[in-house]
């Protein structure tokens, strides 16, 4: 194991801080130990928030994704893990991906919000409204746990966690893209997940 520390809210970086809000910079190959020691960090967060068993009385919100930025970390790397039910079997289906310098190149036209509006590590609080991100997108970039680079095509809420994670690359939040007029304003042909 790369590294040992526990995960814990000392590690993130919040929404007051300004590294938060800057662009991050590739991470160049080889990999180094430090950055997949900083990757490393990202996945144990990840998988120990959302581990009943280890994260005993919710030391951490469970979360679906962090990038390095909210690590303090202004690096292009960030690891999503997204856990469904399959309706016809009721098998656990997990999805993971830990992308190193990630483009999204590809973008449906078709918009999508989750209906309770979008969360994040990063901001303390609720800042609520609807999210308006594509239904489906095409990613790019080096997946860390498959050591090599890879297309995705991801869809529905996956789409969206790809697209929260990749706005902390360029230093945006999420609530960036809220109606600031009207937070629940939603256009007739967006599909609400």
């Amino acid at each position: 194991m790369l590294q040992t520390k526990k995960p814990s809210k000392a590690w993130l970086v919040f929404d007051n801080t300004p590294s938060i809000r800057q662009t991050s910079s590739p991470v160049p190959f080889p990999l180094s130990t430090e950055h997949e020691t900083i990757m490393q960090q990202l996945i144990d967060f990840v998988r120990f928030s959302q581990d009943p068993k280890q994260n005993i009385n919710h030391i951490v919100r469970p979360a679906v994704g962090l990038a390095a930025p909210q690590i303090g970390e202004n690096l292009n790397m960030y690891y999503i893990r997204i856990e469904e039910t399959d309706d016809k079997t009721g098998e656990k289906i997990v999805t993971e991906h830990a992308m190193i310098n990630p483009k999204i190149i590809g973008k449906s036209s078709q918009l999508a919000c989750i209906e309770e509006g979008e969360g994040c590590l990063s901001v303390d609080g609720d800042k609520e409204g609807f999210v308006p991100r594509s239904f489906r997108i095409l990613v790019s970039g080096y997946d860390y746990l498959l050591q090599k680079e890879v297309q995705i095509t991801a869809r529905n809420y996956e789409a969206i966690v790809f697209q929260h994670e990749q706005e902390h690359l360029e230093g945006k939040l999420y609530y960036d893209l809220i109606n600031k007029k009207n937070p629940w304003t939603k256009e007739k042909d967006w599909i609400i997940l």
